[in-house]
């Protein structure tokens, strides 16, 4: 084995390696490293090649830390479901990291920070965790990316799969149905605004953060063209009600982004808007639909618990993918750095619990105003 890590600027063999590996992911593709470049990320590409073949891949993004050191300027790397190896094999990921040292150096960096695609349905996912652990990696428990997504076979036909919802979810599409419901895809400019708008209206009303329309556009642009893209607008009465953006690289579609009006975004709309988004998916030829992010901890009350039991009623199963793994150069900043991170991640949790104890007190009040009349 004559190994050499290089950088890769050639999309074609990059893309084409990563649709090999079971561990590929969108995030680590050719497309979102550019999509990133765009909003003004340092993005570094990595490949471990031997004998001209490439056998691993490590697409990278430098930050900056979040603390006031003005003098110092230190950043932090990040890979996003990466790095992506073809072999369980300790010494090609020494070699891969000698060669991100140097970038370390150059950017300042205090750890380096990986998510790899390796999931609980890997037969191998202790041993890849070993392997992180022997080349001098640590387990963080604050991820970057939630470690557990919500995944459909999509093998079954359409029939049975609208079988294996809940009674529930196929009762909100016929009536979504029977209310004239109608599901198309997006086509020009004026069908973008209105995902758009929305996209918009959604993240006001639930305080989340939204990319620019610009960057819609390119992301729905570059996967487009190179491995399928698409956004589907759900239509009452000729007004666009509520809308998503999917993604495919490979076998596997990505539910990325969901506006809807009003604040109901359990309406009977949404459940047939979800349903045509599977039937799409499997039209691309996809094995895998991921709906991704629910709580990393399956126990009622957790962030994002209510949108748990919605993507459970479809059918499915839990993925949970490998701890993140950090590679310490500066302990000195890093430790700190670290402590607040998770300080900030209880104090937000803690914000949310009472939010939501706020909202469940405010939907009793008529229910107790009705009852005492």
């Amino acid at each position: 084995m004559s190994i050499k890590i290089q950088e890769i600027h050639d999309r074609e063999q990059w893309n084409a390696f990563l649709l090999r590996q079971p561990h590929g992911h969108f995030l680590q593709s050719y497309e979102w490293g550019e999509l990133n470049r765009e909003q003004g990320d340092q993005i570094y590409r990595l490949g471990v090649v031997d004998d001209e073949r490439l056998i691993g891949a490590l697409s990278l993004t430098v930050a900056a830390v979040p603390l006031p050191l003005p003098k110092l300027l230190p950043t932090w790397l990040y890979s996003a479901r990466g790095p992506v190896l073809e072999h369980l094999d300790v010494s090609v990921l020494t070699q891969l990291l000698q060669q991100v040292e140097g970038v370390a150096q150059q950017e300042r960096a205090v750890v380096l920070r990986v998510e790899p695609n390796v999931a609980d349905d890997d037969p191998n996912l202790d041993t890849w965790l070993a392997v992180y652990h022997k080349a001098g990696f640590q387990s963080n428990p604050n991820s970057v990316h939630g470690r557990r997504s919500w995944v459909l076979d999509l093998q079954p036909d359409r029939d049975a799969l609208l079988h294996a919802f809940t009674p529930a979810c196929r009762q909100r599409i016929y009536q979504a149905e029977r209310q004239g419901v109608t599901i198309r895809e997006a086509c020009g400019e004026q069908d973008f605004h209105r995902y758009y708008e929305l996209l918009k209206s959604s993240a006001e009303l639930n305080d989340v953060f939204v990319h620019s329309k610009d960057y819609h556009r390119n992301l729905l642009q570059a996967f487009s063209r190179q491995h399928g893209a698409t956004i589907l607008l759900a239509l009452q009465d000729g007004k666009a009600v509520a809308a998503k953006l999917l993604l495919r690289f490979g076998n596997w579609c990505w539910d990325m982004f969901n506006g809807h009006v009003g604040e109901d975004w359990l309406q009977p709309a949404t459940y047939l808007l979800q349903y045509h988004a599977l039937q799409w998916a499997q039209e691309q030829g996809c094995r895998f639909f991921d709906f991704r992010s629910i709580p990393d901890v399956l126990v009622p009350g957790e962030d994002l618990w209510d949108v748990y039991e919605y993507k459970k009623s479809f059918g499915g199963f839990s993925r949970l993918t490998m701890p993140t793994q950090d590679y310490i150069y500066q302990p000195l900043i890093y430790k700190p750095w670290r402590k607040l991170v998770e300080i900030g991640k209880q104090q937000r949790h803690k914000e949310r619990q009472y939010v939501d104890g706020e909202r469940q007190v405010l939907a009793s009040i008529p229910e107790a105003v009705s009852d005492a009349d």
